[in-house]
């Protein structure tokens, strides 16, 4: 008995002594837990002013702020943008540069501060970037903009035809733009101004020149319009009178600046001098220094770019030499690339029948993957998905395949849009690898995980195609290759397929660095994808076209997959049999749109913890206070930050 009676005296000492500690490492911590809580706060309303100044950014995000109007483009815009950037670069840093952030707040901090120094940067190249090209750019912009708005009610579709009525100055602030360059000797390539003035005539001619009776409508917009409208609990003369009047507007205000637009590329056209890569602009080379830190998001170098891309090119072709083998196949690659753009077995007739069969294909290849995702992920994509060929006035100038975001809400699926046009230019063996990096295990997956994340930042939750392009694009090429790994590609062809990705994505580093950097012409690119890719002449046409127009962005890819790669290596190699893979892909997805650097970081805290947990497994007595998991800062307290690790077991 009184042995007992001393050891339970020991032991409330013991628990005593450990509630006291604890007490003194909770009262530590909450400094930190309270400056990231004033952090967040600061984001959630950094966020809110990135949307109020930016209407068609807050559409694709679900919001109806500003739905019935547009961004300024022009030059007082630019400069009010760059002003609101000073400001958030001054308040952040006054309010947190020095406040006690957990791990998690901290890394959010220095995003933040990255970001807002980037639009600073892109200010001062305002007169240099192109303003539109052939993917995105506000005349193929507004149709997706105007669907993505959400119509709901009589006053939603009010909203509408003000934001229609509003397009003059939003198109015309484009033109400012487009003049204040032309005025430094910025032009757009040659090549480039067919594309868009074709674009944006096919939008502008579908809007007859007057609402008669008999006149011919062919508008995606009004289609649109009418289809949502005449689903409203609304009478039949009330829906007459909201198409009657979108109709009007369209002929009045849509059609006219559409028409200015084309005006102004016509004009460039005539004039412009350049016909190869920005080094042929005032400041070029300084110019396409700053593309590639923009869109590899690292401090490479074009000539860095540029070796790193002939370094793929001769890794990826030796591995083909593989699959020429396993086909039994006697030659040299560049024969065989030859052989695979010229056999018709891997094209389907380019008739309904075709692209019925072609989309058909897509869809069981998407099918097929989110069978298996579990194998590889903790969760499956959070959003719907469905794959729906390009709009007709998006695919001349389109991609194979692109990927659209849908809504956090879920009220707008993702949508992968498969271009169905030249099918004799689209062999089947690409499907698989476009799939699966437009689709799942890539774009989809990746984008959809983010928005519904509520411990990310909404501010991390808004992708914009020119900011953190190496983590958006490199995760879907990364995808391709976790395909292979996952068991698909079965077919060599497809594998082939998978590997003619990867060569695609390492000749753009040779072909945009040389266009830019080492001054290759139009044509010298194009022989070089000729030559060294599977793809058709018209393909590395197109391909170069959007090389020229959007520079820098196609390093991007590579440089994003090389990174997602090298981090998973380190963490296999420092976790051994621990290493979980599905755990690291969602250690590289918890912090939202980021910089390759901070998932670098992310996965250095992933480490830690995974360290700390094993040594107090292994540890009879470890002190509350020297545990990485009971500071402040830790996963636990750093989980709506989404930059610790408390998902991990």
């Amino acid at each position: 008995m009184p042995r007992t009676s001393n050891r339970f005296r020991a032991n409330l000492s013991m628990l005593a002594a450990a509630l006291a500690l604890f007490a003194s490492s909770t009262h530590a911590a909450q400094p930190a837990a309270s400056a990231d809580d004033r952090f967040l706060a600061y984001l959630q309303g950094a966020y809110d002013r990135l949307l109020a100044a930016n209407p068609s950014l807050a559409t694709e995000q679900g919001s109806a702020l500003g739905n019935d109007r547009w961004e300024s483009l022009g030059e007082a815009g630019a400069a009010r943008e760059a002003q609101t950037a000073r400001q958030e670069l001054d308040n952040v840093r006054r309010e947190f540069a020095g406040a006690p952030l957990g791990p998690g707040a901290r890394l959010q901090y220095r995003v933040f501060e990255y970001s807002q120094r980037l639009l600073l940067d892109r200010y001062r190249w305002r007169n240099h970037l192109y303003p539109l090209n052939q993917i995105v750019g506000p005349p193929i912009d507004i149709p997706g903009v105007l669907a993505s708005q959400k119509i709901l009610s009589a006053a939603d579709a009010e909203a509408w035809l003000r934001r229609v009525s509003a397009t003059p100055a939003y198109l015309d602030g484009l033109v400012e733009r487009l003049n204040l360059q032309v005025q430094q000797g910025v032009y757009l390539p040659k090549s480039v101004y067919p594309i868009l003035i074709g674009q944006a005539r096919g939008l502008r001619d579908g809007v007859p020149e007057q609402d008669v009776p008999d006149a011919k409508w062919a508008s995606p917009i009004l289609e649109d319009f009418a289809t949502r409208v005449n689903a409203l609990p609304l009478s039949p003369a009330e829906k007459q009178s909201l198409s009657a009047r979108a109709r009007a507007a369209l002929v009045r205000d849509l059609r006219p600046a559409y028409g200015r637009v084309i005006d102004t590329l016509e004009q460039h056209a005539a004039k412009t001098p350049i016909d190869g890569g920005v080094w042929q602009l005032p400041e070029g080379d300084a110019f396409y220094a700053f593309l590639v830190r923009q869109f590899t998001t690292t401090d490479m170098t074009p000539a860095q770019v540029h070796e790193l891309g002939l370094r793929e090119v001769a890794r990826t072709q030796r591995e083909m030499t593989e699959i020429m083998a396993r086909v039994g196949y006697r030659g040299d690659v560049q024969s065989f690339l030859q052989k695979m753009k010229s056999d018709p077995r891997f094209y389907l007739p380019d008739d309904d029948a075709g692209r019925a069969a072609y989309l058909a294909r897509a869809r069981g290849i998407v099918s097929a993957m989110q069978a298996k995702l579990p194998e590889a992920f903790l969760k499956p994509p959070p959003l719907p998905l469905e794959v729906l060929p390009t709009p007709a006035y998006r695919a001349a100038g389109a991609p194979s395949g692109f990927y659209t975001a849908g809504t956090a809400d879920g009220s707008r699926p993702g949508v992968v849009s498969i271009n169905l046009t030249e099918l004799n230019t689209r062999p089947l063996y690409d499907l698989e690898s476009l799939l699966y990096h437009e689709a799942v295990p890539g774009h989809h997956l990746q984008i959809s995980t983010i928005l519904v994340d509520p411990s990310i930042p909404q501010l991390r939750r808004v992708e914009r195609w020119w900011e953190n392009s190496a983590f958006v694009e490199g995760w879907a090429l990364y995808a391709e290759r976790l395909g292979k790994e996952m068991g698909f590609f079965q077919d060599p062809y497809s594998d082939f397929g998978r590997l003619a990705a990867e060569l695609w994505r390492a000749t753009r580093l040779v072909v945009d660095s040389g266009l830019h950097y080492k001054h290759w012409t139009r044509a010298q690119a194009i022989a070089y994808l000729d030559e060294n890719t599977p793809s058709p002449h018209s393909t590395n046409e197109g391909a170069v076209d959007r090389y020229l127009a959007v520079p820098g962005q196609a390093t991007s890819f590579m440089v994003g997959m090389q990174h997602f790669l090298a981090e998973r290596e380190r963490a296999k190699r420092a976790l051994g049999a621990r290493f979980d893979l599905r755990q690291f892909h969602a250690i590289a997805l918890q912090n939202g749109y980021v910089p390759l650097w901070a998932v670098s970081a992310s996965v250095d805290r992933w480490l830690a913890d995974q360290a700390a947990l094993t040594s107090s497994t292994t540890s009879a007595l470890t002190p509350m206070a020297t545990s990485p998991l009971s500071q402040p800062g830790s996963a636990a307290d750093t989980k709506v930050l989404a930059a610790g690790s408390s998902s991990v077991p």
